[in-house]
């Protein structure tokens, strides 16, 4: 019994050495066999790369790619300065309103940079001249295109004339379309004034059509001038009168006391002045002196007796003989003596002695 269990002990031991031995010889493999098993694992590698590194390769590019395409900074593009037209657009309103404040209107204006066009009508050569210049003097404005027109001057169909009438004189200007009308005008005019007094500038020209219209303007201080030109031009055949501005004017005090005084009475028919009369004459001269810059018209006035050339010759003999007394009183002021006749009656008809000697007279009347 005792030798059995020694044997089963001697053969654990034995199995335990020859494990022992076992895995040191494994360990300890023969230097032969390495340089196989370093090949084999090579050979795996290179298999693996070969295999796996192309897609690997691939995808890498990939991702490279697609980062590139995500991260590259957007194309900055530099932005142009504002148009100037825009700018120069907002000044054409500035423009035009200030030619506006200057009477221009009607015309347009654009821009594109600093070049400005002006177009459309204006009424003469001088306006356009004026706009042109405005423009090329505002900041800004390099050049100036011009395409403004001249308006055509408005067909004129009737002949028009202006009298215009003042306490001295009375000026005759306008067109009228023939001569027959011209000296029917200049003839009524004649009637009213005196023919030194008519300033006839009208114009004939058989390019107008009848009637010649006709504007009365002035003002005057003697009531009897004043109906006899507010009415005297209205019957002429060819002529209508389609204004009269005209204003009788209340006189002024020098004026009205010379007017105010007693008569000057005269020989009959005659220019001399009666003695009574000298303390008249004193007292106008007094009047006179006291104002020597006014300008005085002496006019004289018959009644409708006789004949037009006796009575115009008349009253200017008595005119001039009143002038001379003045200045015989030492008055220095300027002073014209003009004989009416009976252009200017104050009564007309004239029937009576009364309304005859009333109609005799000298007048005053401040001309300047």
């Amino acid at each position: 019994m005792a030798s059995d269990v020694t044997t089963k002990d001697e053969d654990d031991r034995a199995a335990t050495i020859d494990r022992s031995k076992g895995a040191v010889a494994l360990a300890d493999e023969s230097p032969d066999e390495l340089p196989a098993l370093l090949a084999l694992a090579v050979g795996v590698a290179i298999l693996v790369i070969a295999v796996v590194w192309p897609s690997l390769q691939s995808s890498l590019e990939d991702d490279t790619v697609a980062v590139t395409e995500t991260t590259e900074e957007p194309v900055v593009v530099d932005e142009e300065e504002p148009v100037v037209e825009e700018a120069a657009d907002l000044e054409v309103s500035t423009f035009l309103d200030e030619l506006g404040t200057q009477g221009i209107a009607g015309i347009g204006l654009s821009a594109a940079g600093g070049v400005v066009t002006a177009t459309g009508e204006v009424p003469d050569e001088a306006t356009r001249g004026q706009i042109i210049s405005y423009l090329q003097g505002q900041p800004g404005v390099e050049q100036v295109i011009d395409e403004l027109t001249i308006a055509e001057p408005a067909a004129d169909v009737n002949g028009e004339a202006t009298i215009t009438a003042a306490q001295a004189s009375v000026v005759l200007t306008g067109t009228v379309p023939d001569e027959a009308t011209r000296e029917a005008i200049v003839s009524r005019a004649v009637d009213i004034y005196s023919e030194a007094q008519v300033d006839d500038q009208l114009v004939v020209d058989a390019g107008r059509a009848v009637p010649t219209q006709v504007t009365i303007s002035g003002a005057l201080t003697d009531p009897v001038l004043y109906n006899q030109v507010l009415t005297g031009f209205a019957d002429i055949e060819g002529v209508e009168v389609i204004a009269s501005p005209i204003a009788l004017e209340e006189s002024s005090e020098l004026e009205s006391s010379l007017n105010s005084l007693e008569p000057i009475q005269f020989a009959s028919g005659s220019a001399q002045i009666d003695a009574e009369s000298n303390a008249i004459l004193d007292e106008g001269a007094e009047f006179l002196t006291a104002n020597p810059d006014v300008a005085i018209e002496i006019g004289g006035h018959t009644d409708s007796i006789g004949s037009d050339e006796a009575n115009e010759a008349l009253s200017q003999a008595r005119a001039d003989a009143v002038k001379a007394a003045l200045e015989e009183r030492d008055v220095t002021n300027e002073m014209t003596a003009v004989g009416f006749g009976e252009r200017r009656l104050k009564n007309d008809p004239d029937a009576t002695p009364e309304e005859q000697a009333e109609n005799r007279r000298i007048e005053f009347r401040i001309i300047g």
